[in-house]
């Protein structure tokens, strides 16, 4: 599929089910997107980007780094189903605080489920600096 026709799909997913990310939409020379929205906790940003036939969801950490992502792969009209089903859980997710960004132990970030971190704290008896979508 086209980038500019896969783009395309992705812009009425977003409108229709989180157009709060429709007003930050930057294109790309070659049709793709990027997209973000601050958290309102002001910790992090949550972005999206179309390139290559697949989705790219990722976080941007307190220090502004963009590395803690995931791509969805979305190479036929078919896919779009699912991708978007997937692309909404991981919204979700983290809008909801199931997932939250935290430091880790070399003191860089990461995003892990939040019942997860709690068993890795009770398992290393530490505790880590979290980072939630909503004030901590």
């Amino acid at each position: 599929m086209k980038q500019e026709i896969f783009s395309k799909y992705v812009f009425e997913f977003l409108e229709k089910s989180f157009p709060e990310f429709i007003p930050t939409i930057k294109y790309n020379e070659d049709g793709s997107f990027d997209c973000d929205l601050r958290s309102p906790s002001g910790r992090f940003s949550i972005w999206i980007a179309t390139y290559n036939e697949e989705i790219t969801f990722g976080i941007e950490d307190p220090d502004g780094k963009t590395d803690i992502h995931t791509h969805i792969s979305c190479y036929e009209i078919d896919d779009l189903e699912n991708c978007f089903k997937k692309l909404t859980e991981l919204i979700n997710e983290i809008k909801d605080n199931k997932v939250i960004v935290y430091v880790t132990d070399s003191n860089g970030y990461d995003w892990i489920a939040h019942k997860s971190l709690i068993e890795k704290e009770i398992r290393k008896g530490k505790i880590f600096q979290k980072y939630f979508w909503t004030s901590n």
